[in-house]
């Protein structure tokens, strides 16, 4: 098995606490002798995931997922065996004898992790060689210590072309596997690569297990011909969307917390770790993400959001508000004087009086107002409804209803705005929230494989909850563009172009739920789900995405149609068609809103055949008033796709 004596995988079989290991992936919560907490594999809405702890095994009664503590790190990271009890035996101090020679039995993505893993230790030994000196004497103008260099793994790259090149290859590592790590760079127009960091200090990446994925890399002089910092690319077993720098140090202090600071950069969360605030994490270079907010919904449920006072800082921390309210989670913002940041501050300060002014961090609702008040959006009637709608569709987010009414609540009292016209804007922002809640980008797992007929296993112990939600349905089999409903595929064609004034307009009056077929519905959630959280968009993204055959077959061909797209559905559309896109984008939306109050008119006439007309039905005239409203409202769409 790779090298591994079974003895080994039989010790980390039975010192992992299955409690412990799923904790660093789902949030759970005592439910009698079991743990309960939101299924990991599937788009749970109730606490359908069950571990039980004595017997070491984990089931969902929603999706069907069961196994124990090796299945569960197998099916979810990807992992094969041996890399799964690799990585559990590193995160409880278990030493596996490592024979280079045997790296050749590893799977691809273990060789990948090894080989990073051997380049953190390269760059810890060479930072504590006299090639080092340079790289010491920056860590310690910064006041970073001995021992915080040692817990984080810092280190030093040479300022070489191939020094760990050559260290790898001669472990027994390729050239190819290091370009795919992200540790070598294939040279341009001949053979051979060379290291990606040179004359660098080394900040290793390391996943909330443990396991080193990636670096970043600081410049040590303030040369302006050289980016300030470098960050390994996305390779299989990196993708920065789902790592936190510093989770690993961190994530004890959240849980006893219940509390975790966003900071902006790698030296910030070092600084603040070594002054004893130890609850710090940041991105690795990206804006914050779905998948970063559900990371950290693991381990607490509070997030105090502390950049820099620069517009920059500013921008980042109106981003992150959005996505971690989103996932349910209280978020605060902490400001620090102008021209500091987390390092600068500790270092002055101290933790005593950081850990004071995170006590005092403002809530979201405050930090929104207060820009709006200093950009002056409160002076004016029209201006203060404009900001009371977006502060408005910001509460919206937030999945918990009585949060929701309190927020309002607040806003009522501090602007001396009728509490019932808030209620009533909160339940029209609602309503698009909920559909962009269900649009988070998570990986799609696989269907669960049903155990041969009358085997049966430890997890049948567990009894079920009493409510459990079924699976998501499956999308359709793919399609063809004429397949599609003529408006719909125009507006796509239109929205792909990116413009992010064209998909402000298009969303704010429109919701995937008004899309008649099931593909576009699924696209254009996903498109809503990229906006909302970057405020960017482009096809490149959204092609990177995990998604179903069909999805990705239908956003190549449309990005590939786009320049042709109005043509052909000039031939299809007449009405539709248009250079202009925001013609085009007004005639798709008045035909998308105008079929689906066709769609709904036509339900309701099926309804009206039911009624027994020798017996008045109490609903009847509620019915028949719908209609008549459904027939004005229809013949007004149709004359304005005529004007």
């Amino acid at each position: 098995m790779a090298g591994i004596p079974e003895d080994i995988v039989e010790r980390v079989k039975a010192e992992a606490n299955i409690v412990d290991v799923i904790s660093d992936y789902v949030r759970l919560r005592r439910a009698g002798k079991n743990w309960q907490g939101l299924c990991p594999f599937h788009d749970d809405k109730k606490p359908s995931f069950n571990v039980e702890p004595v017997k070491g095994i984990f089931k969902c009664f929603a999706c069907g997922k069961g196994g124990n503590v090796f299945t569960f790190l197998m099916e979810l990271n990807g992992w094969t065996f041996p890399e799964t009890v690799r990585s559990l035996a590193q995160s409880l101090g278990i030493e596996i004898p490592d024979d280079p020679r045997e790296r050749q039995q590893y799977g691809e993505n273990e060789r990948l992790a090894a080989a990073v893993a051997d380049a953190v230790r390269y760059f810890a030994s060479t930072l504590r060689s006299d090639a080092g000196l340079t790289a010491q004497a920056y860590f310690r103008k910064r006041g970073i210590n001995d021992d915080t260099v040692a817990r984080f793994g810092l280190g030093y790259s040479v300022d070489d072309w191939t020094g760990l090149l050559q260290k790898l290859t001669a472990s027994g590592y390729t050239p190819e596997e290091l370009e795919r790590a992200g540790l070598v760079i294939r040279r341009e127009g001949r053979s051979g690569c060379y290291d990606r960091f040179r004359g660098r200090v080394m900040f290793p990446i390391y996943t909330a297990t443990g396991r080193a994925v990636g670096f970043g890399a600081r410049r040590m002089t303030e040369d302006p011909d050289q980016p300030k910092y470098i960050n390994s690319p996305e390779t299989p077993i990196y993708q920065k969307s789902r790592v936190l720098y510093g989770l690993f140090q961190a994530k004890d202090a959240i849980r006893r917390r219940g509390l975790a600071l966003m900071v902006e950069g790698y030296v910030d969360v070092i600084s603040l770790h070594q002054a004893g605030v130890e609850t710090a994490i940041a991105t690795s270079g990206t804006a914050m993400t779905t998948e970063h907010a559900e990371l950290i919904s693991r381990y607490c449920s509070r997030v105090v959001l502390v950049f820099d006072s620069d517009q920059a800082g500013q921008n980042a921390t109106e981003r992150g508000i959005d996505v971690l309210l989103r996932r349910g989670l209280d978020v605060a913002v902490l400001r620090l004087p102008d021209g500091e940041d987390p390092d600068t501050f500790i270092r002055k300060y101290g933790a005593k009086e950081f850990d004071a002014r995170v006590e005092r961090s403002m809530s979201f609702l405050e930090f929104r107002a207060g820009l709006m008040k200093r950009a002056g959006d409160f002076e004016a009637p029209e201006r203060l409804a404009g900001a009371i709608r977006s502060i408005v569709s910001t509460i919206a987010l937030i999945p918990d209803a009585l949060k929701r009414e309190l927020y309002i609540q607040k806003i009522s009292s501090d602007y001396h705005i009728p509490e019932g016209l808030l209620l009533q804007e909160l339940k029209r922002a609602v309503g698009g929230a909920e559909n962009r809640r269900r649009r988070e980008l998570l990986p799609r797992p696989p269907q669960p494989v049903p155990p041969p007929p009358g085997q049966t296993g430890p997890e049948e112990a567990i009894a079920p909850p009493p409510e459990v939600e079924a699976p998501a349905s499956a999308l359709p089999a793919p399609l063809k563009l004429d397949q599609i409903p003529s408006a719909e595929a125009g507006l796509l064609g239109v929205l792909l172009q990116g413009d992010p004034q064209m998909l402000e307009h298009v969303f704010a009056r429109i919701d995937p739920e008004d899309f008649a077929h099931p593909v576009t519905r699924e696209l254009v959630g996903l498109i809503l789900s990229h906006y909302v959280n970057q405020r960017s968009f482009s096809v490149d993204e959204l092609v990177m995405e995990e998604m179903a055959p069909e999805l990705r077959d239908l956003v190549t061909l449309l990005a590939i149609s786009r320049e042709s797209i109005s043509v052909r559905w000039e031939r299809i559309d007449p009405d539709i068609a248009g250079p202009n896109p925001w013609k085009s984008a007004r005639d798709c939306l008045i035909r998308i809103v105008r079929d689906r109050l066709e769609r709904e008119f036509r339900r309701l006439q099926e309804r009206t055949r039911e009624f027994d007309a020798r017996q008045e039905d109490e609903h009847e005239n509620e019915v028949l008033a719908t209609i008549r409203d459904l027939a004005l409202r229809i013949e007004d769409l149709r004359k304005a796709s005529v004007a």
